[in-house]
């Protein structure tokens, strides 16, 4: 943020007049103050012009339509400003001609950046751009990798660019920049708050001018596409009074306009908080398939949560963040924090790429662990594309621990973990998994790799210090032959105690993901020899879902000694559904694991989730099916608690309920145990009006048991956990409005022992 003394600052606006002067006195061409706070167009003030505000709620196909993201007077410069989201904003204007530029230009703007692109192609997050790479006209004028700015001008023969690299702009504060060009000169001049950082001479071959294109505000020209989908290339952040002045500037007229637009702020521009970069929950209002108290980000793309810990009364979790929107790419690590892992509250990006030789490509998948004196730590894959392997850990401890958030987190300098020859597939190398070994006093680290020629493992390392590693080999591995995918990486792998087996010995969990799919086996872990040997050798679906339980992480709850699992449900939406939602994927809810007298795996999520019932809605017992059915029937919701206890006749049947129920059963999703077939099943059939999902499921025995089935609906999100023994995590996307009722699935003869509903709670989380 910059700063001015205010009695500099009024000298300096009152000579602005004499600089403008000196520059030229050359007239604006276009100037936007971005000051409407309502609607989708914004005022070129020069011409009166009402230009186009794109955005993807404007026309939205999810919800009710809903204005661009504008800001108020007190977080801008002026009386208002935009915030662009990354991908789906950004200002369309008729093209700029050689004749208003013939004598040169300045182009300027106020700019916080929330967060920087990759680069791809080569080209800028462009604040102002009219563009042809092609012909080699015109310019692009933006921020680039890691903070770095400048401006690509076209020359016919050549396209010139100036970029300034030591005077990175900050995030999440406002900056004035501005690039001046003189063709008498041939000079390219950069100024940041007022100062010259950058000025170079053009070559003295071609000639600039400009190409018949629009006029771009927040975006490059010829952006770079993802599925032909999404635009790259595309500013993230506010942005405030944009100006094309014709002819150049020199510092004096620049500073002169820093100092007037700063001067009705006594010479500072405003702080910014975390509620002026992000976008707010209200946003989503009306959104049919937005989850309502499943953990997840403001907007944009999440993949798998991961690192969760407890420190000073507080959780954490983090998670795969992609800030500039709804798809893969450009990986931060996003940070919530929460009393009850239940009601979260996101807080600002923990982890980014920067240009620091570490982690410039990517912040990966990792997890916490605590260091000897208590200090929470992180370990992350450390994406570097110019190393090879381009996977490394990282590792990062809090700036201030004493910050109930931890909101400020900073990097080791170099990797801790690095892959050698002869470790596992050379180049596959991620997702650390770090614990400590009370006994020993050590640190373990798993780190997901392969096996030439084998299976997938998870690679074994040992610390007395967690920056200091000893290699130990494989955790584990398997015979892939007969496991499809097993040869490729264990992805995420994670190690848990879940008690003692039937045995006497501990027992624990490892988890994996292979192909989006969880997966765990159960065995022992024998700390000496840093190897775990599982009851039995073939992986186990975590979740019968098929797909949509992925990315496992865990950590043992110091509160309550619980060995407890998040994970990422995943969305199973199209490119173009996730650009017109404006947001893909959440959090799984928590699961507690422990094991049964059986020696079998027992899950539950936490008790902690009672907190998000609102209102009963049905609470009936000792029940015929008739009177239960006619009760569920007479509810609607999206949001909802379910709790069956179901006594079942002999008669095979399919036991469970239908959700998401329309008018005549044109639409529906039925969940239930089938005990003819012995699987606990999803019919998606008639799910999605004129579209088949089929059906999903995996192998479930009942037994002698009661039927006990927990659902948790939340709009899209489904979950259903039976009996303790099985979960089915999926994905329902009823295409008409009333498809909001509910049924029971049952035989003749079947007894209801108890049928629970609730409403559950709206927003978990804060922004």
């Amino acid at each position: 943020m910059i700063q001015h003394d205010a009695i500099a600052s009024l000298l300096l606006a009152a000579s602005m007049a004499a600089s403008q002067a000196a520059a030229g006195d050359a007239p604006p061409l276009a100037r936007w103050g971005l000051d409407e706070r309502t609607g989708s167009q914004t005022v070129e003030q020069v011409s009166g012009r009402r230009d186009q505000v794109n955005y993807v709620f404007n026309h939205a196909r999810f919800k009710p339509d809903s204005a661009p993201l504008w800001r108020p007077e007190a977080s801008c410069i002026h009386q208002g400003c935009l915030l662009f989201d990354g991908y789906s904003t950004d200002v369309t204007a008729p093209p700029l001609t050689d004749a208003q530029l013939g004598r040169g230009f300045t182009l300027s703007a106020w700019v916080a950046p929330h967060a920087f692109e990759w680069g791809d192609g080569g080209h800028y997050s462009a604040f102002i751009s009219q563009f042809d790479a092609e012909a080699r006209q015109g310019f692009s004028f933006g921020v680039y990798r890691f903070g770095t700015w400048g401006i690509k001008i076209g020359l016919g023969a050549v396209v010139a660019d100036v970029r300034v690299t030591d005077r990175k702009l900050p995030r999440d504060s406002w900056s004035h920049v501005a690039a001046s060009y003189d063709p008498a000169t041939r000079q390219v001049a950069l100024f940041l708050n007022g100062e010259r950082v950058a000025r170079k001479a053009m070559p003295a071959s071609g000639r600039f001018s400009m190409p018949d294109r629009p006029l771009t505000l927040g975006r490059y020209s010829q952006p770079e596409q993802i599925g032909g989908v999404f635009k790259l290339n595309t500013f993230l952040g506010l942005m405030d009074e944009v100006r094309i002045d014709a002819g150049a500037s020199d510092a004096s007229a620049v500073v002169g306009v820093v100092a007037a637009d700063l001067a009705p702020r006594a010479g500072k521009a405003p702080k910014l908080s975390s509620a002026d970069m992000n976008i707010p929950a209200s946003t989503f209002d009306g959104d049919r398939y937005r989850p309502r108290y499943h953990v997840m980000p403001d907007a944009g793309w999440m993949n798998e949560p991961h690192a969760p810990f407890y420190y000073q009364g507080r959780y954490h979790l983090f998670f795969q963040k992609n800030p500039f929107g709804p798809f893969w790419h450009q990986i931060h690590w996003g940070h919530w924090t929460s009393t009850d892992m239940v009601h979260w509250r996101e807080l600002p990006i923990a982890l980014a790429p920067e240009d620091d030789g570490l982690a410039t490509d990517g912040i990966w998948s990792g997890s916490a662990t605590r260091a000897a004196d208590g200090t929470p730590v992180l370990f992350f894959t450390a994406g570097n594309d110019k190393a090879r392997p381009n996977q490394r850990t990282g590792m990062a401890t809090p700036c201030d621990a004493r910050d109930p958030d931890l909101a400020c987190w900073k990097k080791h300098p170099t990797p801790v973990t690095l892959q050698e020859q002869g470790m596992g597939r050379f180049g596959e190398f991620r997702d650390p998994f770090v614990f400590r070994d009370g006994e020993r006093q050590r640190w373990f680290q798993l780190v997901g790799s392969a096996l030439p020629g084998g299976s997938g493992t998870a690679l074994v390392y040992e610390s007395t210090d967690l920056l200091h590693w000893t290699p130990r080999g494989p955790l584990f591995s398997i015979d892939a032959k007969p496991f499809p995918d097993f040869e490729k990486t264990w992805e995420l792998p994670v190690l848990l105690p879940v008690g003692k087996g039937m045995d006497g010995r501990a027992r624990h969990v490892f988890l994996n993901d292979v192909r989006g799919q969880a997966y765990y086996w159960i065995g022992v872990f024998d700390a000496a020899s840093a190897r775990f040997k599982p009851d039995s050798e073939a992986p186990r679906a975590f979740d019968v879902g098929q797909g949509h339980f992925s990315g496992p992480s865990g950590f043992v709850d110091p509160k309550t000694g619980r060995s407890i699992v998040f994970s990422i449900a995943q969305g199973e939406r199209t490119l173009r559904d996730e650009w017109d939602a404006g947001w893909a994927h959440n959090g799984g809810l928590p699961i507690a694991l422990s094991l049964g007298a059986d020696g079998e795996l027992r899950l539950a999520p936490i008790g902690e989730l009672a907190a998000l019932r609102g209102r009963q809605l049905i609470d009936l017992r000792d029940a015929g099916v008739e009177e239960a059915a006619k009760a569920l029937a007479a509810l609607h919701g999206d949001g909802l608690e379910i709790e069956l206890e179901l006594a079942p006749s002999p008669q095979a049947a399919k036991r469970g309920v239908s959700v998401r129920v329309a008018p005549g059963r044109s639409e529906a999703t039925d969940l239930y145990v089938d005990s003819a077939a012995g699987r606990l099943e999803i019919d998606r059939t008639l799910t999605t009006e004129g579209k088949s999902y089929g059906v999903q499921g995996g192998a479930f025995e009942l037994g002698p048991e009661h039927l006990r089935m927990r659902v948790f609906l939340d709009r899209s999100m489904v979950e259903a956990y039976v009996n303790e023994r099985r979960s089915l995590t999926s994905r329902t996307y009823p295409s008409r409005a009333d498809a909001d009722g509910l049924a029971l699935l049952a035989a003749p003869g079947d007894r209801v022992v108890s049928l629970k509903v609730w409403a559950m709670g709206a927003t978990v989380k804060g922004n």
